[in-house]
């Protein structure tokens, strides 16, 4: 007879058969809901990693730093007329000079460079500012951006436009010329007036030699400034006529110079009339010419021929014998106006002497004379020595 105790274990061993091989309801809510939530994570994760590379994208695609860049690009492109048509304001130029020379100028600062743009020191967030640089770091423009409100970007992000393009321009340029006040002078074909002189004309310190029968015209200085090239610098004399204008190199200026020729039947007759003066002075001086010699080549009156008169080196000159004149030559003519025109005159007298060599002494006169005239006809204003 089977106890309790048997009938019990064998009880619980038939309902382990029963039960064994089914899996509980929570069992497996709990793994379908495991599995449904990573999927969600998964798809969360996908969906939060493609919102942030658009984000970070359509951030970056903002960045004022692009629109700088796009406006260098026409820098890199050398396009002058793009570059003139955006900025800001023009350079001022001269009535000397027009566009077209401001645009070559640009061109010349443009042509064979490659440029970057950088952030400007006073950028800010609102304000953004950047610098167009050559590669070796010199800046030729400033880019202000302004907020394009015509554009809507996502994310709220701001859109920028080009708002202020500053190329930086520098007239290096400048003109300074003398030329005598009675002569015109023109930059680039436009004549300069009396607003251009850098000071009032002095009165030429050769008049002492001229005076009270003529005047030489003083010396102008003039200069112009802010050009962009360089310029073209011509001149007429007082008649109207091209004359040189030098340029030295060393003092960056201009010089007109008295004109050297005029009219060459005037000018024969004048240099007949200089070498018989120095000719006769040249005797005067050595007692070979009465006293009265010289008087028919001064103007009535003139103090230069009393100066001469009362030369006592005259009375001092050694005895001698015959003179006679050769060699009489022009060396130098400056031609002041119609009126006044200087000679450099030179002379020899060939004067045997009366003690030493049987040759002839040569004694050379090199005669510095101021001629004027009066009246149609020339005298002698003054001697310079």
């Amino acid at each position: 007879m089977k106890s309790a105790n048997d009938k019990a274990t064998k009880a619980e061993s038939q309902n382990n058969k029963n039960g064994k091989g089914k899996v509980k309801p929570f069992l497996v809510f709990l793994i379908c809901w495991l599995v449904i939530l990573a999927g969600l994570i998964a798809w969360f994760l996908l969906r939060f990693n493609d919102f942030a590379a658009n984000y970070e994208a359509q951030y970056q695609a903002s960045l004022p730093f692009h629109t700088a860049e796009d406006v260098t690009k026409h820098f890199n492109d050398h396009d002058i007329d793009y570059i003139w048509n955006n900025m800001a304001s023009k350079p001022e130029v001269t009535g000397f000079e027009d566009e077209e020379v401001v645009k070559d100028y640009i061109t010349s600062l443009v042509a064979d460079k490659t440029f970057i743009c950088s952030e400007a020191e006073s950028s800010t967030d609102s304000d953004p500012e950047f610098y167009v640089k050559t590669s070796d770091g010199l800046i030729v423009a400033k880019i202000s951006l302004a907020e394009d409100k015509s554009k809507t970007l996502p994310y709220g992000f701001t859109a920028w436009k080009e708002g202020r393009l500053e190329f930086y321009t520098a007239a290096v340029y400048e003109v300074n010329v003398s030329a005598p006040e009675s002569y015109r002078v023109f930059v680039n074909g436009k004549e300069l007036n009396k607003t251009f002189l850098t000071e009032d004309v002095k009165e030429s310190e050769l008049n002492q030699y001229v005076t009270p029968y003529a005047t030489i015209p003083g010396i102008a200085n003039y200069q112009v400034t802010g050009l962009y090239k360089k310029p073209e610098v011509t001149a007429k004399d007082y008649k109207g006529n091209d004359c040189e204008c030098v340029y030295d190199e060393k003092t960056d200026s201009y010089k007109v110079g008295f004109i050297k020729d005029f009219d060459e039947a005037e000018k024969e007759e004048l240099s007949k009339y200089a070498i018989k003066f120095a000719s006769t002075f040249a005797n005067f001086i050595s007692q070979d010419a009465g006293d009265y010699a010289l008087d028919k080549y001064f103007p009535s009156g003139s103090k230069q021929l009393a100066y001469i008169k009362r030369n006592s080196s005259r009375e001092l000159y050694t005895n001698h014998g015959k003179v006679e004149i050769k060699n009489g030559a022009i060396k130098d003519i400056t031609v002041y106006s119609d009126d006044v025109v200087y000679m450099e005159v030179y002379v020899e007298q060939y004067m045997q002497m009366y003690f030493g060599s049987k040759e002839p002494e040569i004694i050379p006169t090199d005669a510095h004379v101021y001629f004027v005239k009066i009246k149609g006809n020339w005298y002698v204003g003054g001697i310079q020595y």
